[in-house]
């Protein structure tokens, strides 16, 4: 795990769950959108590959298609202070549905801040370069079925 030094001290950089629910994804039909469950699954994940230093970074009921959601914006202000150093979420649609700043945040921000960016479902690693490669086709493909004229 990713450590950093403050005041002298070596300490685990934190591990950001990152989840986001839309207003309009909230569709009783698909449990798997939910809060509750990405979270369970963040966890989940976390424990198994041995992540401890984790905390939930959650927005509920915010567009993917703006990176100005709160809980995210305080994600990024973190991250900008060197105290995140993974981050983690469910699936890249979670993460949000603008193609280009996906692509900085995920290709430039994060590799120069020294941070790992993980989704779950797409097998996504920036660390091993695992899935990075297809990130802009599974947004595509996402998006197209979810935006039937609906704000994601």
């Amino acid at each position: 795990m990713t450590t950093a030094k403050l005041n002298g001290q070596t300490e685990e950089k934190i591990t950001a769950l990152y989840c986001r629910l839309s207003v309009d994804d909230d569709n009783k039909d698909e449990e798997s959108n939910s809060i509750t469950n990405q979270k369970q699954i963040l966890k989940d994940y976390a424990r198994k590959e041995g992540y401890n230093n984790t905390m939930f970074f959650v927005d509920d009921g915010v567009s993917g298609t703006t990176f100005q959601r709160p809980n995210f914006v305080r994600m990024e202000r973190m991250a900008e202070n060197g105290e995140i150093g993974t981050i983690i979420v469910k699936d890249l649609s979670r993460f949000g549905r603008e193609q280009v700043e996906m692509g900085r945040l995920t290709q430039v921000v994060y590799p120069s801040l020294g941070i790992r960016f993980i989704a779950i479902q797409e097998r996504v690693d920036t660390l091993t370069g695992d899935g990075v490669e297809m990130m802009p086709f599974h947004n595509i493909f996402k998006n197209t079925r979810h935006l039937g004229g609906v704000n994601c």
